[in-house]
């Protein structure tokens, strides 16, 4: 993938503005109840009066999906549906690929060749920084561990990020979660790989902005 390539284009949109998130998976609309599909808090993004961008979407107890939220802060549209990213990640991961890998009690999103794969969204930034996650993840830091363990007995992985919003650089997010920033950290010293792509919601399509490096102060 080249910068400025399409790696996704939502069906019709439109726009709406939250009215309450009576739960983690639901938030109020003036079209009704639609499903969040993303477990972060989304504080700064998800609240009362904020601008939402929906589609058409039967559920159980929805009948539409929020696909982005409105940043006051930078001014753009920012993707919140956590379930386009394994599409957009095998954009940069041809070949071979499986997807939903059971390792033991644990599932990776893929094994590209021999190479396992985790992808995790990033919607949170603060300073310039792309800070992840945004709520404490034990999944997340778990995945973090079984990764390092795969690289120390030679099997080589691979952690992407998906940022969805302008940033400067990359970072765990310790004072959120320092168990997993930490399980982060040890995983890349012991050789797993990193990528943190990123992203720009124009119109109805999810445009690749490049990547970015990590924060010089990424480590602690």
């Amino acid at each position: 993938m080249s910068v400025g390539d399409v790696v996704y284009i939502f069906p019709e949109l439109r726009e709406e503005v939250i009215i309450d998130r009576p739960n983690r998976f639901t938030v109020l609309t003036g079209s009704g109840a639609c499903h969040l599909h993303d477990p972060g808090r989304l504080l700064d993004l998800v609240y009362p009066g904020n601008k939402v961008l929906i589609r058409d979407w039967r559920g159980e107890k929805t009948n539409c999906r929020i696909a982005a939220a409105w940043s006051s802060d930078s001014g753009e549209w920012v993707v919140i549906d956590s379930g386009i990213h394994s599409i957009i990640a095998s954009h940069f991961l041809p070949g071979k690929l499986q997807r939903e890998v059971k390792i033991g009690h644990h599932r990776l999103d893929f094994l590209w060749g021999s190479t396992y794969v985790e992808v995790k969204g990033c919607t949170l930034t603060i300073n310039g920084k792309a800070l992840f996650p945004d709520a404490p993840t034990r999944r997340g830091t778990n995945h973090m561990k079984l990764l390092k363990e795969l690289k120390e007995e030679g099997v080589e992985g691979l952690v992407m990020f998906l940022v969805m919003r302008r940033a400067k650089c990359f970072a765990p997010n310790w004072g959120m979660d320092p168990a997993f920033s930490a399980a982060l950290r040890d995983a890349i010293n012991a050789g797993v790989s990193i990528w943190v792509k990123s992203f720009r919601l124009s119109g109805r399509s999810i445009i690749y902005r490049g990547d970015l490096e990590l924060c010089n102060d990424w480590a602690s």
